[in-house]
């Protein structure tokens, strides 16, 4: 073999190792179905390499496949929100995928099977700001004994407890529930302990439970409406997949 051939073999070696490399990752295979109405909960659930989601929306799938928060993605057709799907899919290999490996697979679900195409951009939004009130914080040092949650109850509430949290916490678990992103803006840099029981929702009508705000407020903190910039993923345009 002369020097001409092996060094051409070698640039089509690692051209073609090249291109294998920045191929994206994705499932063996994958199935996908809508689901049947009524839709009364959607899940998702992973194990090993496998995956399912039910009753699932695009939106849901967008929300997961790029690590964000609802209000962070918009845009699409008017089903993005309202057709439920069951998805089953085999990761390759015998091994657990890592969560970004696996979240860089959902997106390449989404891309060959939905046909979505995105983009990211700031926008300016209303927000709340997680601010310390006019008497000082009244977060308590940090429980290691204590016990971590975050749940629905079925009195239309919420209930958060955190043994070792910090405020940045504290705000996206209100994030996760307030009609606008909520952003840390208390300047406390430490971990504490906080428990909070709140109605769902803006109303109290229907509950014995405090405001998201009022509870907050028991904390020594408030929230402080605002406009921020807050980066936001656009759904460009989907396509419903055909079945399997």
């Amino acid at each position: 073999m002369n020097a001409r051939t092996l060094l051409s073999l070698s640039v089509a070696v690692a051209i073609a190792i090249g291109l294998y490399a920045q191929s994206p990752l994705a499932f063996d295979a994958a199935s996908i179905k809508l689901h049947p109405e009524p839709v009364y909960v959607s899940r998702s659930d992973t194990s090993g390499t496998y995956a399912t989601w039910t009753a699932e929306t695009l939106r849901d799938l967008v929300v997961e496949a790029y690590g964000l928060k609802y209000y962070q993605v918009t845009g699409g057709p008017h089903w993005v929100e309202s057709d439920h799907f069951d998805i089953s899919a085999r990761a390759p290999g015998d091994t657990a995928p890592t969560r970004d490996q696996f979240r860089q697979m959902v997106q390449t679900m989404l891309a060959d099977r939905f046909q979505i195409k995105v983009h990211r951009e700031m926008r300016e939004i209303p927000v709340y700001a997680l601010v310390v009130g006019k008497n000082g914080p009244k977060l308590k040092d940090p429980d290691v004994s204590s016990r971590e949650g975050y749940a629905m109850g079925d009195n239309k509430g919420i209930h958060i407890v955190q043994s070792h949290a910090s405020t940045q916490r504290l705000a996206d678990h209100l994030s996760d529930t307030a009609d606008r992103p909520v952003l840390d803006k208390t300047g406390l840099s430490g971990v504490y302990s906080f428990k909070l029981d709140f109605s769902l929702g803006n109303s109290t009508a229907d509950s014995d439970l405090p405001s998201m705000s009022t509870a907050v407020e028991q904390l020594g903190l408030s929230l402080d409406p605002r406009k921020a910039p807050v980066e936001m993923l656009i759904i460009d345009s989907a396509e419903k997949p055909s079945g399997n």
